[in-house]
């Protein structure tokens, strides 16, 4: 009797110590997964960055001679060549653990296979080398070179066509057809059955998206502010930028970039008094944060881009809220900048 009534209290705890015992290895197994996938890839972005940093510089170099501007010092491309590999090797590892082991571009109607969202990784890799050079670059020389953007598209194109499951969203989803827990998003059924030419055609219409908005937001906003506040450069980026990630994510990309380069410019003015700034490193941030965020974006538009009608109504909110940046672009032009400085001993005291 006394063994069984101890039994009975023992049970419990034994219940409650293999409970402990299987989330304590779920969670080191997650763990040691997680921290192997950013590890490695973590190394793997030293190795790409000390190469992308030969190429910045002779980018920088053959930029620099064409429009007869100084060469940088010596400890300045030191400084951004270590900037540019320990950046690097941090995003390299964060999108790695961020994509494979978070599957923050999982959404209902796009599931690759384990292989394709293995080369959907590498092939947004790849557009995060070309966005690190050719922000280092604009914020160098105020310029991005063909020699990034057009190489870019092609491997945009070309990586999309090849390998058939390398988009994050397709072409075009009818979600209004939708009813929760009765049908899914209306799909067009020959996207299954031609998948590479349905991601090519994704990735073009990317492609062509990126360039003509930014053409048209540059238009805008060279007549509005009375000067290019765009360069070609940020045409062809966000033209590449498209063809990776398609025409949907484009247009996000394109509503969150002004945001990022007004606030982050209000904070240089101040800092330094620079008047003018580059806009292709604000149209790399939000393309970076779209990457780590794209799930949850989708889920907040994906009935707006399911309607052409929308999806202008959204187009031209995006146009007002640019000519409302531009505006507080020319006001922010206008702030004064007080620089503190020492009294000196000959100074009266007040």
């Amino acid at each position: 009797m006394r063994g069984s009534s101890t039994a009975w209290i023992l049970a419990p705890l034994n219940v409650s110590g293999r409970l402990w015992r299987a989330v304590f290895q779920t969670v080191f197994h997650h763990c040691w997964r997680l921290s192997m996938a950013v590890w490695i890839h973590c190394f793997v972005g030293i190795l790409v960055g000390i190469m992308l940093s030969a190429w910045l510089e002779i980018l920088s170099l053959s930029e620099r001679s064409a429009l007869r501007m100084q060469s940088v010092s010596r400890s300045v491309r030191w400084q951004r060549t270590v900037v540019l590999v320990i950046l690097t090797s941090v995003l390299f590892g964060c999108l790695s653990g961020a994509e494979q082991v978070a599957r923050v571009l999982e959404t209902p109607e796009v599931q690759p296979s384990e292989w394709g969202r293995a080369c959907r990784l590498y092939y947004h890799l790849l557009l995060l080398s070309l966005l690190l050079v050719a922000t280092a670059l604009d914020f160098d020389c105020l310029v991005i070179p063909d020699q990034i953007t057009v190489p870019g598209m092609v491997l945009g194109l070309l990586g999309a066509f090849v390998i058939g499951e390398l988009q994050i969203c397709h072409l075009w989803v009818d979600w209004s057809f939708a009813i929760p827990q009765l049908r899914g998003p209306l799909i067009p059924e020959w996207y299954d059955q031609h998948r590479h030419w349905h991601a090519l055609s994704w990735s073009f219409a990317g492609l062509f998206m990126g360039g003509a908005v930014t053409w048209c937001a540059r238009e805008l906003s060279s007549r509005v502010l009375g000067q290019e506040a765009m360069g070609f450069g940020d045409v062809t980026l966000m033209a590449m930028i498209g063809s990776f990630l398609g025409w949907q994510a484009i247009l996000i990309v394109f509503l969150l970039a002004p945001i990022a380069g007004l606030t982050v410019g209000v904070m240089i003015k101040f800092v330094s008094g620079k008047t003018y700034l580059p806009y292709g490193p604000w149209l790399s941030m939000a393309t970076v944060f779209l990457l780590f965020r794209w799930g949850w974006l989708w889920r907040l538009t994906r009935v707006i881009f399911s309607d052409w009608v929308s999806v202008a109504i959204l187009a031209g909110i995006g146009g007002l809220g640019f000519v409302s940046l531009l505006g507080l672009l020319l006001l922010y032009r206008k702030l004064p900048v007080y620089k503190i400085t020492k009294p000196t001993v000959d100074s009266p005291m007040v």
